[in-house]
């Protein structure tokens, strides 16, 4: 089957359900509050809104003013070869950095909700790259100050021998098959081998080479019981290229 993204995106029918009960939701978020109000009864089952005006669906909070998602995730992998950023329980954990339970197709939905666009991973024959989002991790370190880093800063680029620059990651969506998400079928939501289905791949030229890539264990990881909070902040259009 050849990946044609924006055809991809429009097939997306559990997605697009998923959209017509949360837009009138999330444009309630940045209207006006009388608009706000007057769609106050509007949110679909398992949608929460919270004191500031943030809407949390199950586990992803919409966070309104930051323009950004958020859901809770925990390390698992504190050295070694890294080939997912972002995995479901079921995925490989055994390369993956973190694991979260949320669902790639919630996850792809929310983004498409904050105006971004997927597409290619690289600008190429297939069409315009995916828009750039960039990926934070908020933890606790062990003097109990609480931290917002780039994902960045646990990976090693084993071309450099350091720390991966900050290029953000590339909104490639998901495709479906038969009724099937396949990113949750395969387990991922971001990926730095950029093999398989994901909603977020690695914009690097090399990024199918599986050998690219380690965590670094000199940066301080939080213990593996203890959750974090994963954050994808979409960047701005004129912001887009890394």
């Amino acid at each position: 089957m050849t990946r044609n993204h924006i055809t991809a995106r429009r097939s997306l029918l559990a997605v697009t359900i998923t959209v017509a009960l949360l837009t009138s939701v999330v444009r309630a978020q940045v209207a006006p509050a009388a608009a706000a109000g007057a769609e106050a009864d509007a949110l679909p089952i398992g949608a929460q809104r919270l004191a500031d005006g943030s809407l949390k669906v199950g586990d992803i909070m919409v966070r309104r003013e930051q323009r950004e998602l958020a859901f809770p995730a925990r390390f698992i992998l504190q050295a070694g070869a890294l080939e997912a950023i972002i995995v479901h329980p079921h995925g490989r954990l055994h390369e993956a950095l973190l694991c979260a339970d949320v669902k790639a197709l919630q996850v792809q939905a929310m983004l498409y909700l904050l105006g971004a666009e997927n597409g290619p991973r690289q600008d190429g024959l297939t069409g315009k790259r995916g828009d750039l989002v960039d990926i934070d991790i908020e933890w606790t370190d062990a003097a109990g100050k609480t931290r917002r880093d780039p994902v960045e800063a646990w990976i090693i680029d084993n071309r450099t021998e350091k720390p991966m620059t900050r290029v953000g990651w590339v909104f490639v969506g998901s495709r479906v098959k038969d009724g099937n998400f396949l990113a949750d079928g395969e387990g991922n939501i971001a990926i730095n081998y950029a093999i398989g289905e994901s909603v977020l791949s690695t914009p690097d030229a090399q990024g199918e080479d599986d050998t690219i890539h380690s965590v670094n264990h000199q940066q301080p990881q939080p213990p593996s019981d203890a959750t974090v909070t994963v954050v994808l902040k979409p960047r701005p259009k004129d912001d887009a290229k890394p």
